[in-house]
């Protein structure tokens, strides 16, 4: 008597049903992933640790630019396009952004309360100044930033309780820049000039290391002599420089060095000196003076009548003076002349002042290389000749103004010079710095994670739901049905599980190892069932 047939659920089991859809949920969304993280374009650091203010403004600034942005509010960093660095600067710099925080004299043109004290305005007044200062300052060259703290006393109304005024400023340099002496004392003369009672002396400037650049008394010895040192070092570096750049021409680039020892004079020294010239001499002024004495006994008589009495007439005799006529007062006794002349001698007065840095002796060493012809291991060198050299001291001569009576030396020595080795060639720039493959190498690697996703597990997921074929059921074996242990058997199989058993014996065979494959322990029962019919 035949079965009846048992329906046999054919769907997959839902264990790995559920596995399946996870595994495919999970490929998906890393392929999606994968490919917004390569579509979106690579950031680089715009500005960093930005004060809100700051922030804002800026962030403004790249969207009214369409410049695509990031923005970390912890650090303050804004992070824009890779390739679009240095426009968003510029775009920034354009319209003086960032602007920092530091509040200068525009904080004086805020609305200020009715209850403002004195105090919070003078303030906000010496802030301002700092600020201004400090900005100032920070416009110079290889100088970042800059901040300025001022000590201003307040005024007295006694003068011998006047207080002076300092100031230190702090500068913070741009990374591998210096700054030279003369920018310090600028900034040092900025800052004395734009502060009421402020001497240079009084001023301190160091830098983000610490460092003193200042020596705070710019009139000091120390600062004077530093001064000198400086001066004569730069006379030395001109002289040498143009000595050079006379006889490179001849010799060749390179093969000419030059050193100078220049002896400088910084003695100050004032004369004055008066020069009196005989020779040449005028009348300033003439004075003169003459005395004579008469004899007056010949006109002497007894007073009375007669010797009032007038004189007999006399005779007029021509040419004769008054003193010869008869009755005259008579001849003189004595006479003298005196006269006295004031001559005004030539003078000169000379007033001297010696010039500082008067260039006392200069010593010169000048080496020359040889004459070179060829390159590399067959080059060919060629002492030079005693004209040559002799011509090159005289060149050297003119071009320091050579005095003898000062007692400067010249030097001329012919010498090989040791062959520099050529400079390496910098390294180009690695194909890994290009923005451009960076952004096709990520899109790249994208796609291979996107394809090896898609081979190796959406593609084989599906192939194993639509190939799933459930396990053949185990039947028992009718009793006592030798033969139909086998092709019996078969056919209860096809009639409960709605199989098309194939009829050729490969096929057969084929469908047999499926069957082993899928579910082997079933088809065991099913054979051990067949032995014990047989048996």
């Amino acid at each position: 008597m035949a079965e009846a047939a048992v329906p046999v659920s054919s769907s997959m089991p839902f264990s790995k049903l559920l596995s399946f859809i996870v595994g495919l949920a999970v490929s998906i969304a890393i392929g999606v992933g994968v490919f917004y993280w390569a579509a979106a374009p690579s950031y680089d650091a715009l500005y960093n640790g930005l004060e809100p203010r700051d922030a804002s403004e800026v962030v403004a600034a790249l969207q009214g630019a369409a410049i695509s942005y990031k923005l970390d509010g912890a650090t303050g960093t804004v992070l824009v396009e890779s390739g679009r660095v240095h426009e968003a600067r510029l775009k920034l710099a354009a319209q003086g952004l960032p602007k920092g925080t530091s509040i200068g004299i525009e904080m004086l043109s805020e609305e200020q309360s009715f209850g403002t004290s004195q105090f919070v305005e003078s303030a906000r007044y010496h802030h301002a100044m700092e600020t201004e200062l400090a900005r100032t300052i920070s416009t110079m060259r290889n100088v970042k930033s800059a901040r300025v703290h001022l000590a201003i006393p307040k005024k007295s109304v006694f003068v011998r309780k006047q207080e002076t005024s300092s100031a230190s400023v702090a500068i913070n340099l741009y990374g591998g820049r210096t700054i030279d002496q003369g920018q310090v004392n600028a900034i040092v003369h900025l800052v004395a000039s734009s502060v009421s009672n402020l001497s240079p002396s009084n001023i301190t400037v160091v830098d983000q290391t610490g460092r003193l650049l200042s020596s705070g008394d710019l009139s000091s010895n120390v600062a004077l002599t530093a001064k000198q040192y400086d001066y004569t070092r730069q006379v030395e570096m001109d002289y040498a420089r143009r000595i050079e750049h006379l006889l490179e021409p001849i010799i060749g680039v390179g093969k000419v060095r030059a050193t100078v020892n220049a002896e400088i004079d910084f003695t100050q020294e004032e004369s004055t000196e008066e020069i009196f010239n005989p020779e040449r001499t005028a009348v300033r002024s003439e004075q003169s003076s003459e005395t004579a004495t008469f004899d007056q006994a010949q006109g002497a008589g007894v007073p009375g009548a007669l010797a009032n009495q007038p004189p007999e007439g006399g005779v007029l005799v021509e040419g004769a003076g008054a003193l010869d006529a008869p009755g005259a007062a008579g001849t003189p006794l004595n006479s003298s002349k005196k006269a006295v002349r004031n001559y005004e001698l030539d003078r000169t007065i000379r007033h001297k002042r010696q010039s500082v840095g008067l260039i006392k002796r200069l010593t010169v060493a000048v080496l020359v290389d040889d004459h070179v012809k060829g390159t590399g291991g067959n080059a060919e060198r060629t002492p030079l000749t005693d004209e040559e050299i002799a011509r090159i001291n005289t060149l050297v001569q003119q071009t320091i103004g050579f005095d003898q009576q000062r007692g400067d030396l010249v030097n001329v020595i012919n010498a090989s010079f040791t062959p520099v080795e050529a400079a390496e060639a910098l390294p180009e720039p690695s194909l890994l710095d290009n923005p451009l493959l960076k952004n096709i190498t990520k899109q790249v690697l994208a796609g291979i994670i996107i394809l090896i996703l898609l081979f190796k597990v959406v593609i084989p997921t599906f192939r194993n739901l639509s190939e799933y074929t459930p396990p053949a059921p185990v039947l028992p074996s009718p009793e006592g049905g030798g033969e139909a242990g086998g092709e019996g058997e078969m056919a209860r199989l096809e009639h409960k599980q709605g199989l098309a058993l194939p009829s050729d014996h490969d096929e057969k065979v084929e469908f047999a190892k499926a069957m082993v494959g899928q579910d082997p322990g079933k088809v065991a029962n099913v054979v051990k069932g067949w032995i014990g019919n047989e048996s």
